[in-house]
């Protein structure tokens, strides 16, 4: 692989990871305020972050083999 197209997929993968990491912040925080409103949403907020967490795991693996 040419090291020009490395560098950019490893360029994109870091963005994957900061996105993700903030998509994982935001799910923090909404737990937080959905425990007062709707407490029975908190199942499915803390399985989308679950989620989130393995797609980031993913995007790590790949990022690791380029």
């Amino acid at each position: 692989m040419a090291g020009n197209t490395r560098g950019k997929l490893k360029e994109h993968f870091e963005g994957i990871h900061r996105n993700l990491d903030w998509s994982i912040e935001h799910i923090t925080k909404s737990l937080v305020l959905i425990k007062e409103h709707k407490p029975n949403l908190s199942g499915a907020i803390t399985n989308l972050g679950k989620a989130i967490k393995t797609l980031d795991d993913l995007a790590g693996d790949i990022y690791k083999r380029l």
